[in-house]
């Protein structure tokens, strides 16, 4: 028997009862009053045919009052039922709320307990895109494995796959109920997915956010008329406090990020060489990174609290200082290129950005300063422009060094060959003699200019330069005023290097004079070291042109008037100096340079005004090997013998030449054109014993000459004088002469000494 069987057998027996109850009332009343009254006359009432309709008429109404008070109880229970259920489920999606630190997890904790404990089919969540289309994205789900929402093609705009409860829901932010989704038209695109699975009505519930609908809680029943008002209320609040846990959860996971990307920053500016300063809106530091600490040279403690005007590296570094002032004035993002001081006075360039920090309501809180040393990128620089010019005056001593060095050469003979003829105590003597100093001293000139330019090649030996630093220390120790203290540091191994040790000297005396003349007034102390170092690959990045390996360094520093940014960005510039014209003549460290390069070196220096400047130079050691004497012993001028065919373009320099090769006693053919000197030496290869050619002539050129003439007779020496040099014309280079049967290469002006010993070498007459 149902629970409604029963409730009516209940109601109807009650009834029953009832209507016995007063039958027998009605029929044996009269005779139960009148014996208790003892009046007989009462028992003789009659019961009329009024007392059984009202009997009647009482047992149907009571049977049909006890009908509808069942019946309301037992909607009363349902409806309770369904409360406390949606009760339940309310406060266990609250408890999801409170502990979800996950948004996924939320919202499946969500539909999880809307099915489980909510008692209804299935529950999902759908966010709305914005995207063109408009396109429902289904987020999470409970109950159904497998339903149809994987195929769901649904939307939140209004067109007919935008009509779905969730898309509806989304697009107005109202609380959208189907009570029987297989007749309401608005599904139809979906209903025969959802009726394979059971459901019959739903309700969507739209997720609010400041006031924004992005989403929306769907919840399946499959009862019709599943979702009445209050269970709608409970939902609708039940749906505002998941839109506020998801809120939550992303507050909390944009907090988690913000920490993360704070602490990260935090750890990124303590770890970064740049400095970073941070002032508030007053001007007072509150943070200074371990960066700027380093580059500033104040420590953090001395730093913190401070106002900008108190400050201490603001004071040293006034541009600095009130570029970070119109900052503060125009509160405007400043950037540039500053040189800023250290604690012991030395500079560093920096690369500068000072901005301010605004709150959300536009007002300035923080003033964020961050500084990049770029000492490094502009050293490199200078020495690019350093190297510019050293390119630009190669070029130019290349395209001069020919003719000037054979109108030098012109001048030189004839003036040797005057000076012998003339006697000394001629009044023509000397100035004659001065005549040739000065074409010598131009000869010189022409070579230093080279050097600076690195034009020419030098002979290298082995040698050692302690040696030399010895030799020069002895040298300045009797040379240099008693108030200049002279300090001298050797620890190296071996110091051994390869290099023309006459140019080493003229660098290290170059840099010790000028040392000197910088403490010549106020005196001080001249430091000479010399070390071992070992570059590694890092270590070369500072220094452009080396490789990796073994150096020798040498230090030259002092205690003088130092110098300033600007002569210190040129003091390896040709021709510039600080001096007076009668003291210098600002090729000194022009050579240096070039001589250091030359030699595969590397020279650096620091300056500050009043304290001092250091030279650092770096040369490639030399190992397992032992020194050679640095200065060959000069040999005996002699006469010589033999038939020298000789070729220049330059008549001059032929008929000077010509003259001085025959006053050493040999016999001179002497030609300006070089098809000449081809016919005159087919006609008979065998007179001649030498061959002295110029490189650059008309029509052929000496190399050519040569190869030529070593096809006629291959045994003949061939001397090859040129104006040019190795570099502005390869072919003069002594190697690659070599290797064309060219025994000799000089480069012009060649002294007559020279010429002679190089041709009695190349005819190996004995030397007496």
């Amino acid at each position: 028997m149902t629970t409604k069987q029963s409730d009516r057998f209940t109601c109807l027996t009650i009834a029953l009862g009832y209507f016995a109850v007063s039958g027998l009332w009605t029929l044996f009343s009269d005779r139960l009053f009148a014996a208790l009254l003892n009046q007989p006359s009462l028992a003789k009432c009659s019961v009329g045919p009024s007392h059984w309709f009202f009997i009647a008429l009482s047992t149907g109404m009571l049977y049909w009052l006890l009908r509808y008070w069942e019946v309301a109880i037992a909607v009363s229970h349902e409806s309770l039922r369904k409360v406390n259920r949606e009760l339940r489920s309310f406060s266990e999606c609250t408890k999801e709320i409170t502990k979800a630190d996950n948004e996924l997890e939320l919202m499946e904790g969500i539909c999880r307990n809307c099915v489980e404990v909510g008692g209804h089919k299935m529950a999902w969540v759908a966010f709305g895109e914005d995207n063109p289309g408009k396109d429902l994205r289904p987020v999470a789900h409970w109950g159904s494995d497998g339903c149809y929402l994987e195929t769901l093609n649904a939307s939140w705009d209004d067109t007919e796959r935008g009509h779905g409860p969730a898309g509806t829901s989304i697009r107005t932010g109202k609380i959208i109920v189907f009570h029987n989704i297989l007749t309401n038209p608005l599904f139809r695109p979906w209903r025969d997915a959802v009726a394979e699975y059971g459901y019959i009505s739903c309700i969507a519930l739209p997720l609010v956010i400041d006031g924004k609908a992005f989403g929306s809680l769907v919840i399946f029943d499959e009862k019709p008329h599943a979702f009445d008002v209050e269970e709608a209320e409970l939902l609708e609040e039940l749906a505002g406090d998941l839109s506020y846990g998801i809120k939550t959860v992303r507050l909390k996971a944009e907090r988690t990020r913000g920490i993360e990307e704070r602490l990260m920053l935090a750890t990124v500016m303590d770890q970064t060489s740049d400095g970073v300063i941070v002032f508030d809106a007053e001007g007072v530091i509150q943070y200074v990174n371990p960066g700027f600490v380093a580059l500033c040279g104040v420590p953090a403690e001395d730093s913190i609290g401070v106002s900008i005007h108190d400050f201490e590296c603001s004071q040293r570094n006034q541009i600095f200082y009130h570029a970070i002032l119109g900052v503060f004035a125009n509160k405007e993002v400043k950037a540039g290129h500053f040189i800023n001081k250290k604690r012991d006075g030395t500079e560093y360039d920096i690369d500068a950005r000072i901005a301010p920090v605004f709150s959300a309501s536009g007002e300035v809180v923080h003033y964020v300063a961050t500084i990049r040393d770029v000492s490094e990128a502009v050293g490199l620089q200078h020495q690019l422009r350093q190297a510019q010019k050293m390119e630009a005056l190669a070029t130019l001593s290349g395209g001069i060094a020919h003719d000037f060095n054979n109108i030098l050469a012109i001048i030189i003979t004839n003036m040797e060959m005057t000076l012998e003829d003339v006697a000394e105590d001629n009044p023509l003597y000397g100035s004659l003699e001065l005549v040739l100093k000065a074409g010598l001293r131009g000869k010189s000139l022409v070579k230093q200019i080279m050097t600076i330019s690195r034009q020419i090649e030098q002979p290298e030996k082995t040698v050692q330069l302690e040696g030399i630093i010895e030799e020069c220390y002895s040298l300045l120790r009797s040379t240099l005023p008693v108030t200049i203290e002279l300090r001298k540091h050797i620890d190296t191994e071996s110091g051994l290097i390869a290099a023309d040790p006459t140019q080493i000297n003229q660098v290290v005396m170059n840099l010790c004079t000028n040392a000197a003349d910088a403490m010549r007034e106020d005196g001080g102390i001249l430091d000479i070291s010399l070390s071992d170092v070992h570059l590694t690959d890092d270590d070369i990045e500072r220094y452009p042109g080396l490789k990796s390996g073994k150096f020798i360094k040498l230090i030259v520093a002092d205690t003088g008037h130092g110098m300033s940014r600007d002569v210190l960005e040129r003091i390896f510039d040709p021709f510039y100096t600080t001096k007076t014209q009668a003291k210098g003549t600002g090729l000194g460290l022009s050579i240096a340079h070039g001589i250091i390069k030359n030699h595969r070196g590397n020279i650096s220096v620091n300056s500050i005004e009043d304290v001092g400047t250091t030279f650092v130079i770096l040369l490639p050691r030399v190992e397992g090997e032992e020194a050679s004497c640095q200065y060959p012993p000069a040999g005996k001028i002699i006469s010589g013998k033999g038939h020298i065919l000789l070729v220049d373009d330059e008549g001059d320099y032929v008929a000077g030449m010509k003259i001085a090769l025959e006053r050493l006693g040999y016999t001179v053919t002497a030609e300006t054109d070089c098809r000449n000197t081809l016919d005159t030496f087919r006609k008979n290869p065998r007179g001649f014993d030498l061959l002295i050619t110029d490189q650059t002539m008309p029509y052929m050129t000496g190399v050519r000459l040569a190869q030529e003439i070593l096809t006629i007779r291959p045994d003949l020496p061939i001397i090859l004088c040129s104006g040019s040099s190795p570099e502005t014309d390869p072919a003069v280079s002594p190697k690659r002469a070599k290797a064309m049967g060219i025994q000799e290469v000089l480069i012009k002006p060649v002294e007559r000494s020279e010429m002679n010993r190089v041709i009695q070498q190349l005819l190996k007459l004995q030397v007496n």
